[in-house]
């Protein structure tokens, strides 16, 4: 996530715009194929769309959570860390499962990954492993972020270690905590930055991205056969030298495609557009469609948030100002013909316009028929809980609406008429006589739901957060309708 600055400084500062998430560390083997071979949680993608292995068209609803031992603020020398969070705890898992949340993207820095050149890190791979098992025990998938912010702990925030930073700093350039949005701006900062996009060598004489690489590879070889795990970010918010930059990036992420490929060959990879976005709400678009294997378009939207000129936090209130950069990212994922998906948004919840904004959002997701994960888990203004560790109230209602998880079809639209109804219109296809419709339904949205296909009432089965059944034919346009009361917190929010 970055703060706003104004386009000039952005178009300059690498800080504001490149950033930003027990066991053997010998590969496992990769995986035959997410085909459809029964398994609902081999996620693949299939042209413009997710499927599982029961052939259902997926969406993927989360939050972005920071863990310790994979995120990694603490610097050496005695100097204080940048940044202080709880660990993520199973109790935080249950509380997303219980908002029928179906996936967490979990920053990984590189410095944790590699802290010295090829001496790579198992302890990384023993904190997946617990994560990965939780994960699964809460019915939620994992997307794994190559997170950075200001390039790198030492000079900015976090992201890549020490001996990856070119030029090499002096010891009065590197930072110690509390961390300081000023030191985005700093020229180090800028260099270290686009130097790794120009791919200039290591410390080590590895080319930076080749050694970037090749820590991912390190952590997606041992979670290859696990279809916990959803997909692979190559990297958080990246700007390119500004010359040529479509072509530095595009480059780049082809790149890291063609060796994650070569590990999990159905492994989505999640690529983002500049960071610039953050700012302009708009991405340019390619002349030829993504051709790197599974991939997915993974934008960040703020808008009215970081959109410079400033709009003061969406001061306006009006929601058709949020239309600009949602549609423009549908349309930029259509070009890429790949998935779209989210992988940030959000907005201050301690305010009353804060979730206000996030209800509008997840409309525009809605209409989009995109996924997302929204900023972010851990405590404070953005955070799905306040500064106590607490659940805020409104937030986890608008955040618990009800949401096609899985279609046994193809869906269609996801339609609002009001707070107490929700229309999801799909098609039918071979798979839809044969696998369970998968719906988010969940007490801190619904008081009482009732559920009808085409018209029909229908009898669910229940879940933590969700429901599944059976709707429709194998051909033709159905709908599934829910309908109820709802909680007070959901009647706070003009609809």
């Amino acid at each position: 996530m970055r703060l706003p600055a104004t386009l000039a400084t952005v178009a300059v500062g690498f800080g504001i715009l490149v950033s930003a998430a027990a066991c053997s560390n010998s590969a496992s083997p990769p995986p035959a194929s997410r085909s459809a071979n029964g398994d609902p949680w081999a996620v693949r993608v299939e042209g413009r769309v997710f499927r599982d292995g029961l052939g259902r068209q997926r969406l993927f609803h989360g939050y972005n959570a920071k863990v310790k031992g994979l995120f990694d603020p603490e610097l050496s020398g005695g100097r204080q860390a940048q940044e202080e969070f709880p660990d993520l705890t199973e109790q935080n898992l249950a509380d997303f499962e219980a908002l029928g949340q179906n996936v967490l993207r979990i920053p990984i820095n590189w410095s944790i990954v590699e802290p010295e050149p090829g001496q790579y890190n198992p302890a990384v791979l023993a904190k997946l492993d617990g994560l990965r098992a939780l994960a699964r025990k809460h019915g939620i998938h994992l997307l794994l972020d190559m997170h950075q912010d200001a390039y790198s702990k030492e000079i900015g925030q976090d992201g890549a270690p020490l001996w990856a930073i070119v030029p090499e700093p002096r010891p009065d350039q590197l930072r110690e905590g509390p961390y300081k949005e000023e030191w985005r701006l700093d020229e180090i900062v800028i260099n270290a930055g686009w130097n790794f996009f120009r791919d200039k060598a290591a410390r080590d004489g590895r080319s930076l991205q080749d050694a970037h690489i090749a820590a991912t590879k390190y952590v997606v070889a041992h979670v290859a056969s696990d279809t916990t795990i959803l997909g692979i970010e190559a990297f958080n918010e990246p700007v390119p030298p500004i010359v040529g930059g479509f072509t530095f990036l595009r480059d780049f992420h082809e790149r890291f495609a063609k060796v994650m490929n070569a590990v999990d060959r159905s492994l989505p990879v999640f690529f983002e557009p500049e960071a610039l976005r953050n700012q302009s709400d708009r991405s340019e678009r390619p002349e030829t469609p993504w051709a790197a294997g599974p991939g997915v378009y993974s934008p960040h939207i703020y808008t009215a948030w970081f959109t410079q000129p400033s709009q003061n936090n969406w001061e306006s209130e009006d929601p058709k100002v949020l239309e600009k950069s949602m549609l423009g990212a549908l349309e930029e994922a259509q070009a890429w013909q790949t998935p779209l998906f989210v992988t940030e948004f959000g907005c201050d919840q301690s305010i009353p316009r804060g979730p206000r904004w996030l209800h509008e959002e997840m409309k525009l997701q809605d209409r989009t028929l995109a996924s997302a994960t929204a900023w972010q888990r851990e405590p404070g203004d953005w955070g799905i809980y306040d500064k106590q560790g607490v659940l805020r109230p409104v937030t986890a209602a608008l955040v618990g609406r009800s949401w096609p998880r899985a279609i046994a079809g193809d869906l269609l639209a996801i339609e609002r008429p009001s707070a107490e109804s929700m229309t999801i219109r799909f098609r039918g296809a071979e798979v839809t006589g044969r696998a369970d419709h998968d719906v988010s339904v969940t007490d801190a949205y619904w008081k009482t739901v009732s559920i009808a296909c085409d018209g029909a009432p229908v009898t669910p089965a229940k879940a933590v957060g969700h429901v599944t059944f059976r709707c429709g034919t194998t051909s033709g346009e159905h709908t599934i309708t829910l309908s109820g009361t709802v909680r007070d917190e959901v009647k706070s929010i003009a609809w």
